[in-house]
């Protein structure tokens, strides 16, 4: 059964998995992954735990990073089931964390890339700032008293800085292996990423040329979520020209 938040588009042979970014839901990636299916791909984004729901704080009680490895892992395994040979893998910021992982643990998959990923040490002090801010609109929403807002939205400041600490350190783990990965590689990098310093995904390039053949592109004055803004269509075509060499 797929989750309301997920989406499976069946189109052709070969298979795209989208993975998306951290305390969202694949809407992030839903209009790119319409732009892949219409190309021809088959294309499936699962939903991680603990996204997708109406509660902010659901991203930190009922996920981590060991959680959502194994969604990722469970949602790579089913396109496997479903008879599909071919298939990529591309993740948006934490998303790209586990598409690179699975790309490291299983290599027969095709190829795969990132698009605004943390794999390299950044400052989170945004994106935590950006959770919060977030989280509090909500529950003010929501008619709460003033304590218990103050009271919940300090748990989160709290938490979200342990939760994104615990990313990091597993992003280490994943950037330990990089050299394990074989597959040509895809990176986006928005020049005007809001929320991680977009330098890191030259360092991620660099150090996979070492083993691998690496396609990075810079995309001028694009945000964090490109998948999002205007300058989708530029990504797709340059997604769509990258999956084309790999057959």
């Amino acid at each position: 059964m797929i989750a309301p938040e997920t989406f499976y588009f069946k189109g052709g042979d070969k298979a795209v998995l989208l993975l998306h970014t951290f305390s969202s839901s694949p809407i992030d990636v839903h209009a790119f992954g319409e732009d892949l299916h219409e190309a021809g791909y088959t294309v499936f984004a699962p939903l991680f735990s603990g996204h997708g729901t109406e509660d902010p704080e659901d991203v930190i009680t009922a996920g981590n990073p060991a959680i959502w490895w194994q969604d990722a892992m469970t949602a790579y395994q089913q396109l496997q089931q479903n008879g599909y040979q071919q298939i990529t893998v591309f993740g948006e910021s934490l998303g790209g964390i586990f598409a690179l992982k699975l790309m490291e643990i299983f290599p027969e998959i095709s190829g795969g890339g990132t698009i605004s990923s943390p794999l390299f040490p950044t400052d989170k002090t945004q994106v935590n700032r950006t959770f919060v801010a977030r989280s509090e609109r909500w529950l003010k929403r929501q008619k709460l008293l003033e304590s218990e807002i103050v009271k919940r939205v300090n748990w989160m400041r709290e938490h979200i800085t342990t939760q994104q600490d615990a990313i990091s350190a597993y992003a280490d783990g994943v950037r330990d292996d990089l050299a394990s990965i074989k597959q040509p590689v895809f990176i986006a990098e928005g020049t005007a990423d809001e929320l991680i310093d977009p330098k890191v995904n030259e360092k991620l390039a660099e150090t996979l040329q070492a083993t691998t053949s690496v396609t990075l592109k810079q995309y001028e004055g694009a945000p964090h979520v490109i998948t999002y803004s205007k300058y989708r269509h530029e990504l797709t075509q340059d997604v769509l020209a990258f999956l084309a060499k790999l057959g």
